[in-house]
């Protein structure tokens, strides 16, 4: 899609280009702030709904399947109009929030993905976070992901994305301490290690939430 051309347009365009930079960053960033289920932090919260990638183009990352979730069509519209808005608006969108993938989304497809965004975004993300899960055996129907894919998923990071340097673990309090029947808490402790040292020596930081206390020495260990 290009830029709408009539003469409304343009002087709109032409008005809202002379404000302030400053100015059109705060703009930017009350229109593309989309509330998220999980913390108090802007997130890109990514939902695969199991269907095959679209044709990409310009637009593709925030229109296509797998999906923003909460998006609702504000953040595609300042992504379609005149190229420097366009441009002021991804590189915002990218450097200042979380990609955020739900555990639902299948992170064999990670890097098909990553290759839909474009090389500004990609150039721009700087943080990265998984919905964790480490105890998914007991519930039907929830995927499980191994570490092997975590561990696959961070080597995609440090090759596609240049200035990726935050890693964020959202541990499901659900399943990150299971029930009896599902096993003990010192096993999703281990889990919580294993992620610190698969992503640690990629990342500069690396933020687990919620996190225990009493498990803050996985990360020393880690470390």
């Amino acid at each position: 899609m290009g830029p709408i051309n009539n003469s409304n347009h343009d002087l709109n365009t032409t008005s809202f280009l002379n404000l302030p930079p400053e100015l059109r960053l705060k703009i930017y960033e009350y229109a593309l702030t989309v509330p998220n289920d999980y913390i108090d932090k802007p997130l890109i919260v990514i939902n695969d709904r199991g269907n095959v990638f679209t044709v990409r183009n310009r637009y593709k990352a925030l229109s296509m399947c797998p999906s923003w979730v909460g998006e609702d069509g504000t953040a595609r519209n300042i992504l379609a109009v005149y190229h420097q808005i366009h441009d002021e608006a991804e590189n915002y969108l990218y450097s200042h929030h979380t990609l955020f993938f739900r555990n639902s989304f299948d992170l064999v497809r990670l890097g098909d993905f990553l290759d839909t965004l474009s090389p500004t975004a990609r150039g721009c993300i700087r943080s990265v976070g998984f919905e964790v899960y480490l105890f998914v055996h007991t519930q039907m129907g929830v995927p499980k992901r191994t570490l092997k894919q975590y561990e696959r998923a961070a080597r995609l990071l440090s090759v596609k994305l240049p200035e990726w340097n935050n890693v964020l673990f959202y541990l499901d309090p659900r399943f990150y301490y299971p029930a009896a029947a599902a096993g003990c808490r010192e096993p999703a402790a281990r889990g919580v290690l294993d992620l610190a040292a698969k992503f640690g020596p990629l990342c500069r930081d690396i933020t687990f939430y919620p996190l225990s206390t009493s498990d803050y020495r996985l990360l020393w260990e880690a470390q």
